[in-house]
């Protein structure tokens, strides 16, 4: 029998459904019944995550907590959180909940280096992220450097996420298709879409010729952490 996962979602919503979506399509089955039981807390009344950590507002713990504990209590085998700036809390969650809770950001980390066995890599992420450091703390465990934009290019990151969250995908793709060719110029072996708001441009940014054309290997957590969901439910 699968494992039970609890998604601990909100983050943003469109998010939420995109990971449960991907996790779907990567599961092999021939009926409803093969496929992976998964608890979804859509709590879309979390805190801004940037914001806290960047000191300019509400501590968003305690609403996540409450959405972990609603997930364990409802009988999750195992909780996720497609989030990237909410692993922030990822140690302080795991205090609270017996389930088992996935790290996605240790698990983006090993990816790269069982794969590209890269020793530096570019992310780009919101400023919570980038604040936190939550990749460099994860990844120089296994000596990757991350390489991050400069101020002025966090701020237009930030941006367009935020449009991203209103819908506004499209229109702000060849804003980031700039910053990700330019992020390749500092010589980096892999860029991470660090946002899971950046995750749903994934595939409009693989089928650019302009990034096609310069190698660019562009390392989408979701999708780790939809495989990694796959592998761990039906283990």
């Amino acid at each position: 029998m699968k494992k039970t996962v609890g998604v601990l979602g909100g983050m943003g919503p469109e998010a939420t459904m995109d990971f449960f979506k991907r996790v779907i399509e990567l599961t092999v089955a021939s009926c409803d019944q093969e496929h992976i039981p998964m608890l979804i807390d859509n709590n879309v009344l979390i805190p801004d995550r940037t914001a806290y950590i960047l000191g300019e507002g509400e501590n968003p713990l305690m609403h996540i907590l409450k959405s972990a504990m609603k997930l364990e209590m409802m009988g999750a085998d195992l909780i996720v959180m497609p989030c990237n700036t909410a692993h922030y809390f990822h140690d302080d969650i795991k205090k609270f909940v017996k389930t088992p809770f996935v790290n996605m950001i240790d698990g983006v980390a090993k990816h790269i280096k069982q794969n590209f066995n890269a020793a530096k890599v570019g992310l780009l992420a919101t400023g919570g992220t980038y604040s936190s450091e939550i990749y460099s703390n994860s990844f120089e465990k296994l000596a990757i450097s991350i390489v991050t934009p400069n101020g002025a290019v966090t701020r237009e990151i930030m941006n367009i996420i935020s449009e991203i969250k209103k819908g506004n995908k499209e229109e702000y793709c060849k804003e980031l298709k700039n910053i990700i060719l330019d992020l390749k110029r500092q010589e980096v072996e892999a860029i991470i879409l660090g946002c899971t708001e950046l995750s749903l441009m994934r595939d409009s940014l693989v089928a650019d010729e302009q990034i096609k054309h310069a190698n660019i290997k562009l390392i989408d957590p979701m999708d780790i952490l939809a495989k990694k969901v796959v592998f761990l439910a039906s283990e």
